[in-house]
């Protein structure tokens, strides 16, 4: 089996939908291929942080009898068009406020995946360089926005990814072995320092100066704050 063979199977592999002999081809494969079997762990890390973020919410028990209460039939005496429009209103601003709730997750899922498949070989810079006034200038003309580079000695490079929907500046850093992924893009939002970890990731998220920033790693979560603290101050 070739590796491009094999990448046209990744996705059935992982579900398992090949047949017997296929599989075991494909498991001997990746066995012996390196690079597919990194494409085939960060499938395998996408999938699982899919599954591990909370991504669902239950309504509260309440909200079924209020809507039967609000569309059952009219009595003859008394219109009930008031008690629907507000229903309908309060659903909106439910709908609205859900949503915000459950953008964060679904992030935290996206940016782990991003920096899993950033590993893979060749895949971590586009732009390899220290120097911030390197990184900094290639992204002209590239993104919609000129990202901030913090000024950290452990800069290794940048590379474009893409994330939420939209093209983003990924920053690279290195600390002793770990290698750190930091996400940025324009946003209106402000939004202190929050950790979140899932599948042997911490992930740090922040908002402020009209940008927003994720960064991804596998250190412990106090050093990747402090990580994140230092790249506030800078």
């Amino acid at each position: 089996m070739t590796c491009e063979e094999a990448h046209t199977y990744l996705s059935a592999h992982l579900d398992d939908e090949l047949d017997v002999a296929t599989s075991l081809e494909m498991e001997r494969h990746l066995a012996a291929c390196p690079n597919c079997r990194r494409a085939h762990a960060a499938n395998l890390a996408l999938r699982d942080a899919i599954r591990g973020a909370d991504l669902y919410y239950e309504p509260p028990p309440h909200l079924a009898k209020k809507i039967r209460a609000a569309v059952a039939p009219p009595s003859r005496f008394a219109w009930r068009w008031p008690a629907v429009a507000a229903l309908a209103a309060a659903a909106a601003l439910f709908a609205v406020l859900w949503l915000r709730s459950n953008s964060e997750p679904r992030l935290v899922a996206e940016v782990v995946a991003s920096h899993v498949r950033s590993l893979q070989a060749g895949h971590l810079v586009d732009v390899p360089s220290s120097d911030r006034h390197t990184v900094k200038p290639w992204f002209q003309g590239k993104l919609d926005f000129s990202p901030p580079v913090p000024d950290i000695p452990e800069l290794v490079g940048g590379r474009l990814d893409y994330l939420n929907g939209r093209p983003v500046a990924a920053l690279v850093y290195q600390r002793r072995r770990h290698q750190i992924n930091v996400f940025v893009w324009p946003s209106p939002a402000t939004a202190p320092l929050s950790l979140h970890s899932t599948n042997g990731y911490q992930v740090v998220h922040w908002s402020t100066a009209g940008m927003e920033w994720w960064a991804v790693s596998d250190m412990n979560g106090p050093e990747l704050m402090d990580f994140a603290k230092a790249t506030m101050s800078h």
